[in-house]
């Protein structure tokens, strides 16, 4: 009885994201209102009920691909001299259909999707009218109807197009003969039965809601309609039967249309202007990190140069450059864009920026604090500092990076002390003259330039974590880089490959639908990356299971462990573990997922192919260097041999010579122990074989 009352109660007030509502009046005097939790002003009855009374509603979209536009045009204008009208763009562009024929369609309004990717290799739009009909079939409806697959095998000519009568082909020639749109259910039952555009409209809603009622009266009106203008009733009826099964599937070709020409018109600047276009969509996408990385991965497979943040050239947004698209600093994180316009105003005073005392002279200290500053080193955008210094520029960032973060407290203290000193009107004594402890020369170099802290290098992990940290991806390489040649010879799949290969067939039961059922996959592929983004779940059962995305230098991919994998592997799946999963390929309804059976430390990968560590010095080299390696190897001890490359210097060239070392020293091989090696003797000098 309690259930009864509640029944049919209004359980909260739902706000439409994008709808309006006009009146010639003031709405109070046409219906009550209502002011949403964020002070929002709505009507207090639905659509339908504001429909019944007269007013009309109406949906406005706010679109991010019409700031795409206008960005990508700017950009071209502002580099290239060249005004774009996006109103006169050819329809017919060839390079534009290509793109779209080969599935390259990232960053395309409405076509980006992998499933609509796949659909556009195999359909091979040619014209506007075949985007239109693409746009309008690409829901779950006709999908699952087959009726995608049928317009495809038309259109190709694999199945012959054939028409109930002569007079549907006018109306169906542009969809092949499928019924695709609203207009055409309404257009065929003005033409073959004589409804008026207004009986016909009333028909598609009822044929859109299938109201059985309406439905009935209707298709006695429509054979009746048809009969007059010389139809059998059994050819009548046969048509409604089609109208009938479509209509439900059928989307407003209007909507479609306005969607396929901005998809259009985005993918001609794409094709024609792909630099520009580049910059616009990752100004755009910049604080959404898994986008970011699938556009820039795109780039690099079209050649498209994306150069690093940098203090002396980025601006705000991505910008195109006569040598590719600079990082924008407002993608970096932990920057706010405050900050980078006040950096950006000392550019424009100072001009090139050379140090980071000179920077903080007139910097705004309350916009850029030390977050910001620390982020921007992370991030690399400080590397450039090292110009005109012999020793800096000759210095790997990974050496280079941590000596600027090291002076970050020095160089905030000294511009707010400049600052507090300039505002009460002080002024040191000699004070351009760069012989204060704080001004030291470095190197003798550049004179006024503050010597930097001598601190030790990052390791290729922690830079590259940094990297991530700050840009939301790895910039200067990927950790599973250096597993390379172990993963190759292990067989294992790249990200990027994942989308081609064949797969085992639907989702395990109940995935998707109140919990997965615990199974245990045969293992069909090796995939290796790096654990991100990772959910711990339970199963129905109670058992645990994770999800967890594994990213490699192409993407990422879903991987699914449920239960007996995740009991062997639990103390892997954390985010930031190098991993390689084994498993089967799934595929769901917009990519691919792995089920795995196996997840494995990646150093076992290399442990089970490595016969030899080889390390590479040059002479000569302190005693001390081979006694901290020999603890090194004592904290290591396995059953794999070591080497030796010494590089012997002589006059003409590096001679190089291989040593190995006693019998009585093996080795475990590991990321850890390549790491302490590397701190001793130097970045790159560890090699397995």
């Amino acid at each position: 009885s309690v259930a009864r009352r509640l029944e049919g109660m209004t359980r909260h007030a739902s706000v439409h994201a994008a709808g309006v509502v006009i009146a010639p009046k003031p709405i109070t005097e046409y219906a009550p209102l209502y002011k949403g939790t964020h002070d929002e002003i709505t009507t207090q009855w639905s659509m339908n009920e504001i429909e019944r009374i007269g007013l009309l509603k109406m949906d406005f979209l706010g679109l991010s691909t019409l700031t795409l536009i206008a960005d990508a045009i700017e950009e071209i204008k502002r580099t290239t001299g060249t005004e774009v009208e996006m109103a006169r763009v050819p329809i017919d562009d060839p390079k534009t259909y290509q793109m779209f024929q080969d599935g390259q369609t990232y960053g395309i309004f409405q076509f980006e999707s992998s499933g609509m990717r796949d659909i556009l290799r195999k359909a091979k739009p040619q014209t506007l009218e075949d985007l239109i009909a693409l746009n309008a079939l690409y829901r779950p409806g006709p999908l699952r109807s087959g009726m995608v697959d049928d317009f495809i095998a038309r259109k190709s000519g694999k199945v012959e197009i054939k028409y109930e009568l002569p007079a549907l082909e006018p109306i169906l020639r542009d969809t092949y003969g499928v019924i695709a749109y609203q207009e055409q259910v309404m257009r065929i039952s003005s033409e073959l039965a004589g409804f008026t555009l207004g009986e016909a409209d009333i028909l598609r809603k009822a044929m859109g809601k299938k109201n059985a009622d309406v439905m009935q009266a209707q298709r006695a009106t429509f054979t009746e309609g048809a009969k007059k203008r010389g139809v059998s009733e059994r050819k009548a009826a046969r048509v409604f039967d089609l109208m009938e099964h479509f209509a439900g599937y059928g989307f407003n070709k209007s909507h479609s249309t306005a969607y396929a020409l901005l998809a259009y018109q985005t993918a001609y600047l794409k094709a024609n202007y792909p630099w520009h276009f580049a910059a616009a969509l990752l100004t755009i996408e910049a604080q959404n990190t898994d986008k970011l990385a699938v556009y820039l991965g795109e780039c690099r497979e079209r050649g498209i140069p994306v150069l690093p943040p940098d203090i002396n050239e980025s601006q705000l947004a991505f910008t195109v450059t006569p040598h590719g698209v600079r990082f924008g600093l407002t993608a970096i994180k932990n920057v706010g864009e405050g900050a980078v316009q006040s950096l950006l105003d000392v550019r424009k005073t100072q001009g090139r920026i050379t140090s980071l005392h000179a920077l903080c002279e007139d910097l705004d200290l309350r916009l850029v604090n030390k977050r910001v500053f620390e982020s921007l080193v992370k991030a690399g955008a400080f590397d450039s500092l090292a110009q005109g210094d012999a020793a800096l520029e000759s210095a790997p960032s990974s050496a280079l990076r941590p000596r600027l973060f090291a002076a970050i407290d020095a160089a905030c203290e000294h511009g707010a002390r400049h600052q507090r000193d300039k505002s009460e009107g002080q002024a040191q004594l000699f004070g351009g003259f760069g012989t204060d402890d704080d001004h030291r020369p470095l190197g003798g170099d550049r004179r006024g330039v503050p010597r930097l802290p001598d601190v030790p290098p990052w390791t290729e992990t922690e830079q590259l974590a940094f990297e991530k940290e700050t840009l939301g991806l790895y910039w200067s390489g990927h950790p599973v880089d250096r597993y390379a040649g172990e993963l190759k010879a292990l067989g294992a799949r790249a990200t990027g490959e994942l989308a081609e290969l064949p797969t085992n067939g639907s989702p395990p039961e109940g995935w998707g639908s109140g919990g997965p059922r615990p199974m245990e996959p045969d293992p069909g592929l090796s995939i290796g990356g790096i654990v991100a983004a990772c959910r711990q779940l339970k199963t129905r059962k109670g058992d645990r299971m994770a999800v967890f995305t594994l990213e490699d230098a192409q993407g990422g991919v879903e991987v699914i462990a449920f239960p007996e994998a995740y009991q062997r592997s639990a103390s892997l799946i954390e985010t930031g573990t190098l991993v390689v999963v084994r498993g089967k390929l799934e595929r769901g309804d917009e990519s691919v997922r792995i089920l795995a059976s196996e997840i494995l430390p990646i150093d076992s990968v290399r442990e089970q192919l490595t016969r030899e560590v080889a390390i590479r010095v040059s002479m000569p080299v302190d005693r001390g260097v081979f006694v901290a390696l020999g603890e090194i190897f004592s904290r290591h001890r396995g059953d794999r041999r070591v080497s030796f490359e010494i590089e012997l210097p002589s006059a003409s060239k590096r001679l190089r010579v291989k040593a190995d070392v006693s019998s009585h020293i093996r080795v475990r091989p590991s990321s850890t122990l390549i790491a302490e090696v590397e701190q001793i003797v130097g970045r790159g000098s560890v090699s397995l074989r």
